[in-house]
């Protein structure tokens, strides 16, 4: 299981702060946390809001210094503007294994500039299940998305094992059929692009209910189940834990039960979160 750190985020408060004020020690105590935490990578987004492009270069950049300095893991460049990218990348010149964040299914100049930028360096793409129509509430429709992206990527040189799927989720508190459909969206990805790898987030699902981390830890527990590859989560959170522990366990990927044995020894299900 491939967990994204997604702490590093401009749309949170604290980050939008620490970048705006250079915050250098705020920001590596959140990849610090992560890391502890077990996140494979690190996602680092500098979207502040400003609208100002130089501004975000230059934010994405001082991210990527401190990432660099204070951790060994996987970096995850994050922003829906290829020029912000492009920058980003030639900053970071490969002296970290990384990947990019992300496209969507309408296959604009965007996405298609952001498919080029990938291909270029041979990196990991994350690709999302949603057209400017937005998500699809079916799952063949998503997959049908899917099967495009895969088509065009493939097309500049960017071979399926390198692509992350994100099946997306529309809360459950519209439309209480969404979270099945969302795993079956991620069995039939597995079954149509064996090479390809699935990832997404999981707190849109319950969005509008009370009990939130319920449905949050339940849902992830069983995406991975169905064969969910990664996560973009909060790994810090003790829920995120459990989770991603009894999914690998009951998806039969915890050999011997080993893992499992090793939280229950480590306290890791001693508390209850609230």
């Amino acid at each position: 299981m491939i967990i994204i750190g997604e702490r590093v985020n401009a749309t949170r408060k604290r980050i939008r702060d620490a970048i705006q004020q250079k915050d250098t020690e705020t920001i590596k105590d959140e990849i610090g946390m992560q890391d502890s935490a077990g996140a494979h990578y690190i996602d680092l987004n500098a979207g502040t809001g400003s609208g100002e492009i130089q501004q975000e270069k230059d934010d994405l950049c001082w991210l990527i210094d401190i990432a660099l300095k204070c951790t060994e893991k996987n970096l995850v460049l994050d922003s829906a503007s290829p020029e912000i990218l492009k920058h980003a990348a030639a900053h970071l010149n490969n002296r970290r294994p990384w990947m990019l964040n992300s496209i969507k299914g309408d296959l604009s100049n965007q996405s298609m500039e952001i498919i080029e930028l990938a291909s270029k360096h041979q990196v990991p793409l994350i690709a999302l299940a949603m057209d400017k129509d937005g998500i699809p509430p079916e799952s063949g429709k998503r997959l049908a998305i899917c099967e495009a992206i895969l088509g065009e990527v493939e097309k500049r040189g960017l071979p399926e094992k390198l692509i992350f799927f994100d099946p997306l989720v529309i809360p459950i508190s519209t439309d209480t059929n969404q979270a099945l459909v969302t795993f079956q969206t991620i069995q039939r990805i597995n079954e149509l692009f064996p090479q390809a790898k699935t990832t997404m987030g999981r707190s849109n699902l319950s969005h509008g209910l009370k009990k939130r981390f319920l449905l949050n830890g339940a849902f992830l527990t069983t995406a991975i189940c169905f064969g969910l590859s990664s996560a973009i989560c909060d790994p810090v959170q003790k829920s995120i834990q459990k989770s991603v522990v009894m999914g690998n366990l009951l998806a039969g990927k915890d050999k011997f039960c080993r893992k499992y044995s090793r939280a229950i020894r480590q306290g890791l299900f001693d508390e209850e979160e609230r």
